[in-house]
C-alpha cells in the first residue's frame, strides 16, 4: 500500500472514531432529554468523559426542581443516586475554582433536599469524601456537623447518621471533634460508639484547643476516655501526643489523695502518660513530673500507692526531668538511708530505682546520698548499684 494510501485510511478511520464519539455523546444527552425517569438514569450511566460530568449536573439539576413535585419516589432517587455517583474525582480535579464550587454547591442542595431518602443522602457522603481532597468541603461540613448535632437524635436513618460519623473521621473540623466527643456520653448513640470514637480520635490534630480544654475539665473517668481516644490515634504527632500527656499528669496530681479510691483503669492511664513522656524524653514537662513524683511519694508512704507503681513513677524521672529530680531523689535517698541506719524497714525495689535513676542522670550533686549508701547495712544488691551510680557520676 502506498504511503499516500496509508494516510488516507488513516484519516478516514480517525473521521469515523470523532464522528462516533459525538454520535454517542448525542445520543447520551437525547436518551436523557427524551427518556422517563429509568432512561434518564441509564443514560447517565452510559455517558463518559467530558459528557458524563455535563449530564451528571444537568440530572442533578432535574433531579432538585422534579423534587418538589414528585417528592418521595424511589425512581428520582435511583436518578439523583447516578446521577451524583457518576462525578468523576479525576475529571473535577482540574476544572477551575469557580467549576468546583459550582459541582459542591449542587451536591449540598441534593443532600438537604433528598432529606427523606437515606440511599441518596448516602451516595452523596461518599462522593464527597472521594472530593474531599480536591474541592473545599467546609460548608458540607457544616451541614454533617448541623445533621448530627440537631436532626439525628430525632432521626431513624441509622446507615446515614453512621455514614455522617465516619465521613467526619475524613474531613471534619473541631466542631465535628465536639459534637461526636459530646454524643459519645449520650446514651441515645451508644450503637454508634465505635464509630464515633474513631473519628474523635482521628480530628484530634485539628482539636488539640478543644482537647486541653476538655482536659482541664475532666473527672478522672473522663480523662480515661480521652486518654482512650488518643492511644488510638497512631499517627499523632510527638507534640500532640506529649502536650496531651502532661496535662493529664497535671490534672491527675489533683486527685492523688484519693489515689487509693480509684479504678485499676485510672491509675494505669497515669502510669502510660508518665510512660508516654519518658519515652519521647519530653523535658518541657520536667516541673510537672517531679510533682507528681513527690505526690506520689507522699502516697506511697499512706500506703495508698504499692511499690511497683512507685517505682515505675521513679523510673520515669531520668527522660523526662534530668536536671529537676537530682534534688527531690538525693533527699529520698538520705531519708531512706536514715532509716536504714535506724533499722527500720525500707523498700528495697525502691531504693534500689531511686539509686538506678539518680546513676542514670548522673549528675554529681547525687554523690553525697550515694555515697552514705555504701556504708549502710543494706543487702549487696544496694551496695552494689550504689557504686556502680558512683562511677558513672559526670564531673564536668
Amino acid at each position: 500500500m502506498k504511503k499516500t494510501d496509508k494516510k488516507i485510511l488513516l484519516s478516514l478511520i480517525l473521521f469515523c472514531s470523532l464522528n462516533l464519539n459525538a454520535f454517542s455523546a448525542v445520543t447520551a444527552l437525547q436518551k436523557f432529554i427524551k427518556g422517563n425517569l429509568n432512561e434518564k438514569t441509564v443514560a447517565v450511566r452510559e455517558a463518559s468523559g467530558e459528557e458524563a460530568y455535563k449530564l451528571s449536573n444537568t440530572a442533578i439539576d432535574f433531579c432538585i426542581e422534579s423534587h418538589q413535585f414528585l417528592g418521595n419516589d424511589r425512581e428520582l432517587d435511583s436518578l439523583a443516586v447516578a446521577a451524583v455517583l457518576s462525578l468523576s474525582p479525576d475529571y473535577i480535579k482540574n476544572l477551575n475554582s469557580d467549576a468546583k464550587h459550582t459541582v459542591i454547591k449542587k451536591i449540598e442542595n441534593l443532600f438537604s433536599t433528598f432529606n427523606a431518602s437515606s440511599t441518596v443522602r448516602i451516595a452523596v457522603i461518599s462522593k464527597v469524601r472521594a472530593l474531599s481532597d480536591i474541592v473545599d468541603v467546609s460548608d458540607f461540613v457544616a451541614i454533617l456537623n448541623e445533621y448530627l448535632q440537631q436532626q439525628a437524635a430525632f432521626s431513624n436513618e441509622t446507615a446515614v447518621i453512621k455514614a455522617v460519623i465516619n465521613a467526619l473521621q475524613d474531613f471534619g473540623n473541631k466542631d465535628s471533634f465536639i459534637i461526636c466527643y459530646t454524643l459519645l456520653n449520650n446514651s441515645n448513640f451508644s450503637d454508634y460508639n465505635e464509630d464515633l470514637e474513631l473519628t474523635c480520635s482521628s480530628l484530634i490534630p485539628y482539636s488539640m484547643n478543644e482537647v486541653l480544654g476538655i482536659i482541664s475539665q475532666s473527672n478522672m473517668s473522663s480523662l480515661v476516655k480521652i486518654f482512650d481516644l488518643v492511644q488510638k490515634n497512631s499517627k499523632l504527632s510527638k507534640k500532640n501526643l506529649c502536650e496531651i500527656s502532661e496535662n493529664i499528669t497535671l490534672k491527675a496530681i489533683l486527685y492523688m489523695d484519693n489515689f487509693s479510691n480509684q479504678t485499676h483503669e485510672q491509675q494505669d492511664m497515669q502510669l502510660k502518660a508518665l510512660n508516654v513522656l519518658s519515652e519521647n524524653k519530653w523535658t518541657v514537662a520536667s516541673k510537672t513530673a517531679v510533682n507528681y513524683f513527690m505526690n506520689a511519694k507522699k502516697q506511697y508512704h499512706a500506703g495508698s500507692i504499692n511499690e511497683n507503681f512507685f517505682c515505675d513513677v521513679i523510673a520515669c524521672l531520668p527522660n523526662i526531668a534530668p536536671i529537676d529530680s537530682v534534688e527531690p531523689l538525693s533527699d529520698y535517698l538520705e531519708e531512706l538511708n536514715a532509716q536504714t541506719e535506724k533499722g527500720e524497714k525500707v523498700s528495697i525495689p525502691v531504693v534500689l530505682s531511686v539509686i538506678k535513676t539518680l546513676g542514670l542522670i548522673g549528675d554529681k550533686t547525687a554523690f553525697d546520698s550515694l555515697l552514705a549508701v555504701t556504708y549502710i547495712p543494706y543487702p549487696e544488691s544496694v551496695l552494689s548499684s550504689a557504686r556502680e551510680a558512683l562511677s558513672g557520676l559526670r564531673w564536668q
